[in-house]
């Protein structure tokens, strides 16, 4: 349980670091833009990025929760 929390807490944190401008994202610029290649869509300006990666973040927080969940309380 103390793992769960920790990493919920870790993602929360990069992501609101992200969002404000205290980490570079410069060298994942070219994994946003890859994996928006793969799938086939436009990828985000320089503007949009910083809010993609902070998307990205929350959604993996998300999903990794909701399997949890399901493992824990349901199966």
């Amino acid at each position: 349980m103390a793992l769960i929390i920790a990493f919920n807490a870790v993602l929360i944190l990069v992501a609101a670091l992200v969002g404000m401008g205290l980490v570079p994202i410069k060298p994942v610029t070219g994994l946003v833009a890859g994996f928006h290649a793969t799938i086939g869509i436009t990828p985000p300006t320089e503007k949009q990025l910083r809010w993609v990666i902070v998307a990205w973040l929350i959604s993996l927080l998300l999903i990794v929760d909701v399997v949890l969940f399901l493992f824990v309380y349901v199966f």
